[in-house]
């Protein structure tokens, strides 16, 4: 550059020098082209970044501290109940509807680090579509239990009795005292009922405690969850654990669970039946012909039907409920439309809702034996509070499923009868006493021994029992979809 353009270059203003100065820049540097190995080398960079997923959104805060304390069932009290979302009549979801499960997995170890490990839509198949949230069961009361109004009076009938449960929890997670696994698996059916699992605000700690008892209870006796009054302790658990598996898809509960239902499956009797004990030896002929007795069979039936509905795959499964609906129809008296309870002739009005349910579980609602059953019962059973005795509980448990499942006019008649019955009937804490008094236990009979202590008189079990029975009756709206859905 010569002397003389330096000077003029000088000369100019400072701005134009920058101006100049940028314009050079981008001639030399705007045209240069990126060579294959910088551009590898920049992907190689920049890919991980990419590939980052999203963590996970954080869990949710912890139940309030009082879900924790277990008061005894004799003071038990509820001074509030906790506030309820409001209730919102919806469509109730379609039999075909399937909520898909996601992955991964959870498991039971997860649950003691986050209640959100689980998702937040349930994986279940159609039976169980109605219980998955506040507006799946407002819609499924106010189809089937009297409107909307019905729906908050029997809503907040059965928060009470969930709150009163919580409250009565045994430290380590069971229910009740002398028959732990029952009261257990009654209770959890209970909160299940309501949609409640693990991931449940509310009642998620109590709902995980209650599984994890009956988890460890099983693991330390090969998958067996009761040693006394087996047959029935067992097969209400497993119908417990079988619901909460449907509903949850934990892994962890899948291995106790497969046991737990080949411990049914291989229990059962020649001609279809469950005995005490579990005996299949057929040891009482003469009394009790077909191995077994309805009432026992019933239970098993029930946690059978779970087992299926949560897709359990055991051996035997379908060739044993085929059996168990032989043997149901061994029972039933065409001249009486009565179940018999061990062979055909008699039978109880409890026994009615029994055979009239375990029909329908079993594929069989439509059958002349249900038909028959279903005509007789509502001609004769009632749901009078004032002339009912202990048993009351377990009659209209099944009496009330069975004529929801049935549905038409006898379901709307019962419905009426029993909901406004148990309305009126329930404690201010949310439990019900033994029907047709006050009372938490029945009255001891006069010559009453231990075993009367132990399997009816119970101050542990009586009022866990009859508390958990009749809630489910209020929960029947949106339990199970009815079977002509």
């Amino acid at each position: 550059m010569s002397h003389a353009l330096m000077t003029r270059f000088r000369s100019l203003p400072f701005y134009l020098v920058a101006v100049l100065l940028h314009v050079l820049f981008l001639l030399i540097f705007g045209t240069y082209t990126v060579s294959e190995k910088s551009a590898a080398v920049i992907t190689q960079f920049t890919a991980p970044e990419q590939k980052v997923a999203p963590g996970p959104p954080p869990p949710p805060p912890p139940p309030p501290p009082e879900q924790k304390k277990s008061t005894p069932v004799q003071t038990a009290t509820t001074k509030s109940m906790a506030p309820r979302p409001t209730m919102i009549a919806t469509p109730l979801p379609s039999a075909a509807m399937v909520i898909p499960v996601p992955a991964p997995v959870p498991q039971m170890a997860d649950m003691g680090k986050s209640l959100a490990i689980l998702p937040k839509n349930f994986a279940v198949s159609g039976v169980y579509a109605a219980r998955v949230s506040t507006q799946t069961r407002a819609g499924a009361i106010s189809r089937y239990g009297g409107g909307a109004t019905k729906a908050d009076q029997l809503e907040g009938a059965v928060y009470r009795a969930l709150n009163w449960l919580q409250k009565n929890q045994n430290e380590d997670g069971s229910w009740g005292g002398q028959r732990r696994a029952a009261m257990t698996g009654l209770a959890l059916l209970t909160f299940l009922a309501h949609g409640e699992t693990q991931t449940s605000k509310q009642y998620g700690e109590t709902v995980q405690k209650g599984v994890q008892w009956l988890m460890d209870t099983g693991r330390k006796n090969k998958n067996v969850f009761a040693t006394q009054n087996v047959e029935y302790q067992h097969a209400i658990a497993t119908y417990a654990l079988a619901e909460d598996y449907a509903l949850t898809q934990i892994g962890d509960l899948l291995t106790v669970l497969e046991g737990a239902v080949e411990k049914i499956v291989t229990s059962q009797s020649p001609p279809g039946a469950w005995e005490y004990g579990y005996n299949n030896k057929m040891t009482r002929p003469d009394e009790r012909p077909l191995g077994g007795d309805l009432s026992i069979s019933g239970w098993n039936i029930q946690a059978l039907k779970a087992a299926k509905n949560a897709g359990v795959k055991v051996k035997g499964l379908d060739e044993c409920m085929r059996k168990a609906l032989d043997f149901t129809k061994a029972v039933y008296d065409d001249k009486t439309h009565r179940f018999g309870y061990a062979k055909k002739g008699g039978g109880s009005d409890g026994l009615l809702g029994v055979g009239i349910l375990s029909m329908m579980f079993l594929g069989a609602g439509d059958s002349k034996e249900a038909r028959g059953a279903i005509r007789e019962a509502s001609a004769k059973v009632k749901c009078d509070w004032s002339k009912a005795k202990e048993g009351h509980s377990y009659i209209w448990y099944y009496i009330t499923q069975a004529m929801f499942q049935g549905g038409g006019s006898y379901w709307v008649s019962w419905n009426r009868e029993f909901r406004d019955t148990l309305l009126k009937n329930q404690m201010p804490d949310g439990h019900w006493t033994v029907p047709g008094s006050r009372d938490d236990v029945p009255v001891r009979p006069p010559n009453a021994d231990e075993k009367w202590h132990a399997q009816v008189g119970n101050p542990k079990d009586s009022p866990v029992y009859h508390t958990t029975m009749l809630c489910m009756m209020l929960e029947v709206y949106y339990r199970f979809l009815p079977t002509f859905k």
